[in-house]
Parts: structure tokens; C-alpha cells; sequence
């Protein structure tokens, strides 16, 4: 082992709320180093060019909405291209296909009253949220008393509502319904301005592919990323930080985990984190989503007058969105699925689930689908570093006994990490928020 090395900050974790702090840290005249476990920056946005097409494995659309990633995408010079969204989107609910223009959902009127009616509700309750501490709200206790399933089933009263509702939200929360709070389902709204802002969230992505930003952010941070850097082993104080990885060792003032909750937990401690984060961390686990590129050698959806989103309630595809990109003759499509589908899905052999993704997707396009020219995947459900898809969300009963804890600081020790956001929280613009605000806390540390 080499070291010890000395530091301002140790930052662990080279995705997007890593390299974010890192970059504030720096110019702000603190030392830093970024310790990375993989062997590429990026995290869950990761991107690859094959046969000329770009392959977005992760993490991929943004929104105007959001204003941190948008003044990264400008500040590094990454262009970005509009959804396609001309054309019909497809439904599948129930047995019943339906296809609308954007915008619009093809429910029968009772149904979309409904629809509005669930989500006219959700704003009002994702409006009385504290983002900063969603477990002191009013009615914090009752609503994270319950599942998002549970809530559905007294808060909607027409089967085909209820089944729109179950595929945008369960996509959203990369998981069942029976899984989540339903204060945290709040929680994440609020932290997106509203229900309707979601449908916003997948207004653009970036034309090299999404890990180009991070490659970017730590190219200008040079030496002070280190990649193959598995962290084991942190020891603190008050005042003081050592941390162990396979190779090195480092001694900094200040530590900033810039990792899913889950992955906290793996790091040996010493001494020993407080109880109430310990139990926290063994009660967060990772959603499950698998995303599927399919390439065809056009996008053939585009001249049948489709715009290439479809939402699927039998699945295993639960949403697809076209990913062509502008002035190419080849058509790619992404295919997402989540919870009990992906998990499905990833205990099969990749030939087999390749064969159940494109019976999906031909169910809403037709049986050109069938015939890829390619199809791409990342396994994150295997992945060792993310062991999931998306983010964490959290069950029953976490937030109002746990939740203090996913935030607050333990003598040197700083939490970042989309899911630690309170604006955009599980998006790529709550790990760009998740990473300044820890920056700021330990430099506000430092001038104490």
C-alpha cells in the first residue's frame, strides 16, 4: 500500500454528485481527490458508440426544468437534441390498445377524469412536503404508513386510471407499488414541482451520449480522479479522516460519499457509524430496471405514424422512447423494464429476455420489431456498483423513523448522491444539487 496521501476532501464516487462537488470544491480553493471503484467516471450514466449509433446504457433525458444540468451541458459545450414526440404514443392497458397524440391519454372519460382527478390530488399533497425533511410534514406518520398500491386502490376508482397510473409511476419508481411509501412517492413529486413535471423530465438527451458530461467534468479535474480506487476502509474523528482502498491510503479534513445509501453500508467503519444511519442503510435498497437498445436499420415506427413512446402494462416493457439519432438512417428504440419484469427478466438467459423485449415492443409497433439490426444491454441488476436500476426509494415506515439520517453528517463524514437531493431527487439534476450542497457543507466546516 502506497500513502499516506494528504487532502482537503475525499471524495468517493466519480458519478455526476462526485465530480460536481469536486469541481466546487476546487474552485473554491480547497484540495481535493476523487477516489472511483470502477474503471470510468460517470456512474450510472454510462454510454458507448456501436457501429456509429450511441448507446445510452443509464441515465439519459433532462429537462429544461432543470437548471444545474442544463448550465453543465452549456458550460462543457454538449449538445443536446429534443425527444421525438411527433406521431401517435401507444397504450396498452388491460388488454385495450389505444394509441393518442403526445400529450393526450386515450382513456374512456370516466377514466380520465379520474386520471386528473389522482393527479390534481397528488399536487396538492406533494405540495404540503418539507423537502428538506419530507419525515416532520404534518401528515408525514399516515402517509408513510402506506404503500403507493395500497393508496391507489382507495384513491381511484376506475380500472383503466388506476392501470395508467400504475405503469408511469412504477417506471418512475423503478419498482412495484407494494414496494414504496407512499411519503415517499410525495417526497419525489415535490422535489420535481409536480406530477405534471415528470412528464417533462425526458425532454432531451445528449447527442454523444450521456457519460460525455462526466468525462468531461473530470477531465478538468486531471490526477484528482482515481479510478480502480475500491474504497474498504475509513477511519475517523472529529477533525480527521483516513481512508483505505486496495492500493492507497489517504488523510483528509473532510469525506463525501457520493454513493447510493446501499453502498455506504459496504465500507468498514471505524469507529463504528451511529446506530440510526446503520439501520438506515439496511432498509434502503437499489429499484430494479433493465434498459434495452434496439437498433433497426430505420425507424420504421416514425413512417407508421408513431412517435415510438408506448406504455405496456403487461410487460415485461413497460415503456419504450425513441432514441434515433437526428440525420441517421438507423432507428433506435429504448425499452425499459422495471420491478418484478426486470427481475424477471434478469434471472433469464440474455437470448431468451432479448426474445420477451422484442415480443413487447412488436405488441406496440408491429412485427418489424422483431427484427433488430442489434440489441443492447447493461446489466445493472448484476452490476457490481449498482446492484439495481435508477435509485433507491424507500418502503413503509423508513422516512419518519430513519430519515434524518440519510442527510445529516457524521463528524467528517458527508452524504451526496441523487437520492439525497431535494430538488430533482433521482434524476440527473438532483445529483448535480446532491453534490453542490455537500460541497458547501464542508466548506462552510472549514470556516468554523
Amino acid at each position: 500500500m502506497t500513502g499516506p496521501y494528504d487532502t482537503d476532501v475525499i471524495i468517493i464516487g466519480a458519478g455526476l454528485a462526485g465530480l460536481t462537488a469536486a469541481i466546487e470544491i476546487k474552485r473554491r480553493g480547497a484540495a481535493c481527490i476523487v477516489l472511483e471503484a470502477r474503471d470510468r467516471v460517470g456512474g450510472r450514466m454510462y454510454s458507448t458508440v456501436a457501429d456509429g449509433v450511441v448507446i445510452d446504457y443509464g441515465a439519459q433525458w433532462v429537462s429544461s426544468a432543470q437548471p444545474r444540468i442544463m448550465s453543465l451541458l452549456q458550460q462543457f459545450h454538449i449538445p443536446t437534441t429534443p425527444t421525438y414526440t411527433d406521431g401517435k404514443t401507444f397504450y396498452e392497458l388491460l388488454g385495450r390498445r389505444k394509441a393518442a397524440r403526445s400529450g393526450a391519454h386515450p382513456l374512456p372519460l370516466p377514466s380520465l377524469f379520474d386520471f386528473y382527478r389522482m393527479q390534481k390530488r397528488l399536487e396538492q399533497l406533494s405540495g404540503q412536503i418539507d423537502n428538506c425533511a419530507p419525515w416532520s410534514t404534518k401528515q408525514a406518520s399516515s402517509l408513510d404508513a402506506r404503500t403507493v398500491q395500497s393508496w391507489l386502490e382507495t384513491s381511484m376508482f376506475t380500472r383503466y386510471g388506476k392501470a395508467l397510473f400504475r405503469v408511469i409511476a412504477e417506471e418512475g419508481l423503478c419498482g412495484d407499488l407494494s414496494e414504496f411509501s407512499m411519503l415517499d412517492l410525495a417526497w419525489s413529486l415535490s422535489c420535481s414541482g409536480s406530477f405534471k413535471g415528470l412528464f417533462s423530465a425526458e425532454e432531451f438527451w445528449m447527442l454523444g451520449g450521456s457519460q460525455t458530461l462526466p468525462q468531461q467534468m473530470a477531465a478538468t479535474l486531471g490526477d484528482s480522479v482515481k479510478l480502480n480506487e475500491r474504497v474498504r476502509t475509513i477511519t475517523w474523528q472529529e477533525d480527521a479522516v483516513t481512508v483505505f482502498t486496495d492500493q492507497e491510503k489517504w488523510v483528509g479534513r473532510k469525506v463525501i460519499l457520493a454513493m447510493p445509501p446501499a453502498f455506504t453500508a459496504r465500507i468498514h467503519y471505524e469507529p463504528a457509524l451511529p446506530f440510526l444511519r446503520d439501520q438506515f442503510t439496511q432498509r434502503v435498497g437499489q429499484g430494479a430496471a433493465l434498459k434495452f437498445i434496439l437498433v433497426y436499420d430505420k425507424p420504421f415506427w416514425r413512417n407508421n405514424g408513431w412517435n415510438g413512446k408506448a406504455y405496456l402494462d403487461r410487460g415485461p416493457v413497460t415503456t419504450t422512447l425513441d432514441s434515433t439519432t437526428p440525420g441517421q438512417t438507423r432507428g433506435v428504440l429504448s425499452a425499459i423494464a422495471t420491478g418484478t419484469n426486470a427481475r424477471s427478466l434478469g434471472l433469464r438467459k440474455p437470448q431468451e429476455r432479448h426474445a420477451e423485449v422484442l415480443r413487447s415492443v412488436a405488441r406496440a409497433f408491429g412485427t418489424e420489431a422483431l427484427q433488430p439490426a442489434a440489441v443492447h444491454e447493461w446489466d445493472w441488476l448484476s452490476d457490481p456498483w449498482a446492484r439495481g436500476g435508477y435509485s433507491a426509494h424507500l418502503a413503509p415506515g423508513v422516512l419518519t423513523q430513519f430519515g434524518p439520517a440519510l442527510l445529516q453528517p457524521i463528524g467528517p463524514l458527508h452524504w451526496a448522491g441523487t437520492e439525497t437531493a431535494t430538488e430533482w431527487r433521482m434524476y440527473m439534476e438532483g445529483a448535480v444539487q446532491s453534490g453542490l450542497r455537500a460541497a458547501e457543507e464542508v466548506l462552510l466546516s472549514f470556516r468554523e
